[in-house]
């Protein structure tokens, strides 16, 4: 499986954005919270907004002149908390993986899992869920947090702040030996 390194590999990542991601996984608020992706996003200069979205979309990127990096992320009210959460991870892979900075007319970008929308790629929709993993259980979070927790699937789920299902999923990936 990828670090976070490799995913950024040949991309223009400023050193201090390199290093919010890379820490992001590793450092929880505390009392068994995820991290807060929303303050991470905010950080890397996003703006972060929950919107009514169409059914089957959980969040877009979006451009806005106000937002320090010019970029604003909108997720879809209507989801869980946990999908919310993956939403914004995987509209920041968007950004840094896709997103044309020096274009002021390019077209926003969706997470649309209806599959009927005509602007998605699948590779890139591919892309964007790779980053939100790796972000997220990459660069030996997970394996840490099994230290930590054992193969208490509350206690790890509560830590990353994902549904049971995405959880599993990334133990299969990522620590498949465990």
């Amino acid at each position: 499986m990828k670090n976070m390194s490799d995913i950024l590999k040949g991309r223009r990542v400023s050193a201090r954005d390199r290093k919010l991601l890379r820490i992001f996984n590793l450092s929880p608020s505390g009392a068994r919270k995820a991290a807060s992706v929303k303050k991470l996003a905010e950080t890397l200069g996003f703006e972060v907004e929950q919107v009514d979205l169409p059914p089957g979309v959980s969040g877009c990127l979006v451009q806005e002149l106000f937002a320090e990096n010019g970029y604003r992320i909108e997720v879809n009210q209507r989801q869980r908390v946990e999908a919310r959460r993956w939403a914004v991870l995987h509209e920041i892979g968007h950004y840094f993986l896709h997103a044309d900075h020096t274009d002021p007319f390019a077209f926003g970008m969706n997470l649309d899992r209806s599959g009927e929308t005509f602007y998605t790629n699948p590779q890139e929709e591919r892309e964007a869920n790779e980053f939100a993993e790796v972000l997220l259980f990459g660069d030996n979070a997970l394996e840490a947090a099994l230290d930590l927790y054992g193969k208490n699937i509350e206690n790890l789920r509560r830590h990353f702040g994902v549904s049971e299902k995405t959880l599993r999923i990334a133990l299969r990936q990522f620590c498949p030996n465990r």
